[in-house]
């Protein structure tokens, strides 16, 4: 082999060769040719392609609906990385505005799945907020957080501010969170608030937050544009694993 000389990877190739397929025909949310028709345009075996989509969707160029197919994203992708942080805090740092519009805002007694998460008797008294979250004035998600009232009463709540800041100065900042992701297929209500067609790919995103002494504060469950957001998770390999 010549000094110097990069060799290609033959995922690479196809990878250049989807952006192309993508600049040149395809619109956003529309469905990349298969990868058996991707195998048979690039003489390539299965697992390259996916190396190559894998690539892609790592560039923000695609994003997959497991069952359905991969599809071409939007222009503007945003990360969100494990780091416990508010919406508002990931768009301030991207250069965006944050701002949101309140869908409904209410007292409401928890049912048996909201008690068990914030670990509270059903029919406790929470406040709950429903809130369509945009940057830019763009929708990026749809959020819905239930607090119960002794942590926030809907008297003290500021629409204006960081709900985050909010807490954290009524002496229940949130220190800890856990976050279940799954795919979803957005309803058609949801599909008409994101501003996407009928029945596009999501993210649906369950989180606990606790406090620093461990009292559970927050359940909310937000579902965002899988076009214009994705998760970046960092893991490490235990060593005393064999």
């Amino acid at each position: 082999m010549t000094k110097g000389v990069r060799m290609t990877h033959k995922y690479e190739i196809v990878a250049t060769g989807v952006r192309e397929i993508i600049s040149q025909s395809l619109a956003p949310h529309d469905a990349l040719p298969s990868e058996r028709e991707l195998m048979a345009t690039y003489g390539v075996s299965r697992m390259t392609v996916r190396a190559a989509i894998a690539k892609l969707i790592d560039e923000g160029r695609v994003y997959n609906v497991h069952g359905s197919g991969t599809y071409v994203g939007s222009i503007d992708l945003f990360a969100k990385t494990p780091k416990l942080t508010s919406f508002t805090e990931d768009m301030t740092s991207r250069g965006y505005v944050a701002s949101s519009r309140v869908l409904a805002l209410s007292r409401m007694d928890a049912d048996e799945d909201v008690a068990v998460r914030l670990g509270i008797p059903v029919a406790t008294e929470c406040t709950y907020l429903r809130r369509l979250r945009l940057a830019d004035n763009n929708p990026m998600a749809i959020e819905d957080v239930y607090l119960p009232r002794a942590v926030l009463d809907i008297e003290h709540l500021h629409l204006d501010q960081s709900l985050y800041a909010q807490l954290a100065g009524s002496g229940h900042e949130v220190y800890r969170a856990e976050q279940e992701i799954q795919a979803i297929t957005l309803s058609k209500e949801d599909s008409r608030l994101l501003a996407v067609p009928d029945g596009s790919a999501a993210l649906r995103v369950e989180r606990v937050s606790s406090s620093r002494h461990g009292q559970l504060i927050e359940f909310a469950t937000t579902i965002y544009r899988a076009d214009r957001y994705n998760f970046h998770i960092a893991v490490t390999r235990d060593h005393n694993e064999k």
